[in-house]
C-alpha cells in the first residue's frame, strides 16, 4: 500500500467515525498529508466551514502554512490561501487558545501534535463539532491518554504491518565513497597480514563450521574440541612421533599440532574482529564525512558508524573543523561528562546532600541532549553507532554510513521507527575502503526495487577481488 492509500483510508475513517477522532501518524509518514487532506475533503463539501488549527508553536504554524499552500496543485494552492486570509481556517498557538483570546467555535478543530494532555485545549476542542487530533507519538501518561480519547477517540488507522512496509520500500538514492589505504602505510600492510593469516586458517579447518569446532567443540553431537583437532591433526599427516629433523614435519607441527589448531581457531576470530575494526575504523574516512557535511551544511544528517569508538571520532573531528559544534554523539560508548542544558549552561543539584554539586550526564543523559540539540537546530548531525537507540525521534535529511560492514539502509528504517525521512526520499552516501572486504560487501548487499546506486558504474565490482581475501566479520 502506497503512502496516498494510507493517507486516503485514514481520512475515510476519521469521517465514517463521525469526523471525531485521533490519529497517531508515525514515521516515515508526513502527518501534514493527513490534516490537508481531511481539509481538502471538508471544504469541498461545505466552502464556507471555520476550522481552528492549535499548534505548539508559532513556527509549526509557519510551516503548516507553507505545506497547504505549496503544493503541486496550484489551484489547490490558492484555496488554501484563499481560506486562511479570509480566516476560514485559522492558525493559533496553544498559548493563545490558553489566554481565552478565542472563544468562538469552529466547524472543525484539529489538535496538531499534542506533547501531553492540556485540559484549556481539551474544552475547546471538545466544543467544536469536527475533532482531528493528531499525534506523532502517544503519550506516556495513560490518564493523559484517557482524557485525550473520551473527546477524540483513537481512530483505526496507520496500521504497523503497513508503515513498516512502507518505510523499508522507502526510496533511497545512494552514492558510493571510495577511500584508499595507500599500500606504503602499516595499515596496508596490517590488512594484508590479517586476509593472509584468515585465508590460511580457513585452508587448515576448511570452514567456519570447522574452525568454530575446533575452538569449542561440537555441542549437538557431544564432542570436545580437543578431539576435533586431533581428527583434523590425524586427517592432515600429525602425529605425535613426527621426527622433528625434517623442515616438512616441522612445518606439519607448526600448522597441525592439535594444541596449535585450537589456538589457531580462537585467534583467527581475534584476526577477523581486528580486520573489521581496522576498515570500519580508518581514519582516511573522517576527511570524507567532513566534505560531506559540509556539502549539505543546511541538512539534518545521521551518520552511522560501525563502532561507538568511532561515532566518538567523528564527532571530535567534526566539531573540531568547524567554527561551532556541529554534531552530537547519539551512543552509550561516552565518558560521563559534567551536566548541561541545550544551551551549555551548567546544571546543579538544587536539594540534597549535594545541593549546590555540578550533576553528571551519563550515555542516556548525553543521547537526549542531542537529540534535543538537534531538533532544536543547534547541531545538524547526529554520529550514531551500528544499534542505534530505537527512541530516537528526529527528521533527518541525509544519512552518511561510514562502512558497509554495518547493517543495510532498509534495516536502519525498520529499526529506526520515529525518524521521518524529510521530502520522501533517503540520501544515502557510503564510504568504504576500495579494494577490501568492504568493497565487496558493498556489491553483495541485497537490493530492494526502490533502491539505486547513482554511481555503481564508477566502482567495478571485480576491484573488489584484486586480492583472494576472504569475507567475514
Amino acid at each position: 500500500m502506497t503512502a496516498d492509500e494510507i493517507f486516503e483510508n485514514a481520512a475515510l475513517n476519521w469521517r465514517d467515525n463521525k469526523g471525531v477522532g485521533t490519529a497517531f501518524v508515525p514515521a516515515p509518514l508526513n502527518n501534514k498529508v493527513l490534516v490537508y487532506q481531511i481539509l481538502a475533503k471538508l471544504y469541498a463539501r461545505s466552502p464556507t466551514s471555520t476550522t481552528v488549527i492549535i499548534v505548539n508553536k508559532f513556527t509549526t504554524r509557519s510551516e503548516l502554512i507553507e505545506f497547504l499552500t505549496t503544493t503541486e496543485d496550484e489551484d489547490n494552492n490558492k484555496e488554501f490561501k484563499n481560506l486562511i486570509d479570509n480566516k476560514l481556517i485559522r492558525i493559533f498557538t496553544v498559548d493563545f487558545i490558553l489566554s481565552c483570546k478565542w472563544k468562538s467555535s469552529a466547524t472543525l478543530c484539529v489538535w496538531y501534535t499534542p506533547e501531553t494532555y492540556i485540559h484549556g485545549v481539551a474544552i475547546y476542542v471538545a466544543f467544536c463539532k469536527y475533532k482531528l487530533v493528531v499525534l506523532n507519538k502517544l503519550f506516556t501518561n495513560n490518564d493523559d491518554s484517557t482524557n485525550l480519547y473520551k473527546i477524540a477517540p483513537l481512530l483505526d488507522c496507520f496500521k504497523q504491518a503497513e508503515i513498516d512496509a512502507l518505510r523499508v520500500s522507502s526510496p533511497v538514492e545512494e552514492t558510493l565513497i571510495d577511500v584508499v589505504i595507500p599500500e606504503d602505510t602499516e595499515d596496508y600492510k596490517l590488512y594484508q597480514y590479517y586476509c593472509k593469516y584468515i585465508e590460511t586458517s580457513l585452508n587448515i579447518f576448511g570452514s567456519f563450521d570447522i574452525m568454530q569446532q575446533a575452538r569449542i567443540g561440537n555441542t549437538v553431537l557431544n564432542i570436545s574440541s580437543a578431539t576435533i583437532c586431533a581428527q583434523i591433526a590425524q586427517e592432515n599427516g600429525w602425529n605425535e612421533h613426527l621426527d622433528m629433523s625434517f623442515e616438512y614435519n616441522r612445518q606439519i607441527d607448526e600448522l597441525y599440532n592439535p594444541n596449535n589448531l585450537r589456538d589457531r581457531a580462537t585467534q583467527t576470530y581475534e584476526i577477523i574482529r581486528n580486520r573489521t575494526n581496522l576498515l570500519a575504523d580508518y581514519e582516511g574516512k573522517l576527511e570524507k564525512v567532513l566534505e560531506l557535511v559540509k556539502e549539505h551544511s543546511g541538512d539534518k544528517i545521521l551518520i552511522i558508524n560501525k563502532r561507538g569508538e568511532f561515532a566518538n571520532k567523528v564527532t571530535e573531528f567534526l566539531n573540531n573543523n568547524s567554527e561551532t559544534d556541529i554534531c552530537g554523539n547519539y551512543h552509550n560508548k561516552v565518558d560521563n561528562i559534567d551536566a548541561v542544558d541545550v544551551y551549555g549552561r551548567p546544571i546543579y543539584f538544587k536539594s540534597g546532600a549535594e545541593k549546590g554539586k555540578r550533576k553528571s550526564m551519563g550515555a542516556r543523559a548525553q543521547m537526549s541532549l542531542n537529540e534535543d540539540k538537534f531538533n532544536l537546530g543547534m547541531i545538524n548531525c547526529l554520529s550514531l553507532s551500528n544499534a542505534p537507540d530505537k527512541s530516537l525521534c528526529v527528521e533527518v535529511d541525509v544519512v552518511i554510513i561510514t562502512s558497509p560492514l554495518c547493517e543495510d539502509i532498509e534495516s536502519y528504517l525498520y529499526r529506526l521507527s520515529n525518524v521521518h525521512i524529510r521530502n520522501g526520499k533517503i540520501k544515502l552516501f557510503s564510504i568504504f575502503c576500495r579494494n577490501t572486504i568492504e568493497h565487496q560487501r558493498l556489491f553483495n548487499k541485497p537490493m530492494t526495487e526502490t533502491h539505486t546506486i547513482v554511481n555503481k558504474s564508477e566502482f567495478n565490482a571485480d576491484d573488489g577481488n584484486k586480492f583472494d581475501f576472504i569475507i567475514a566479520d
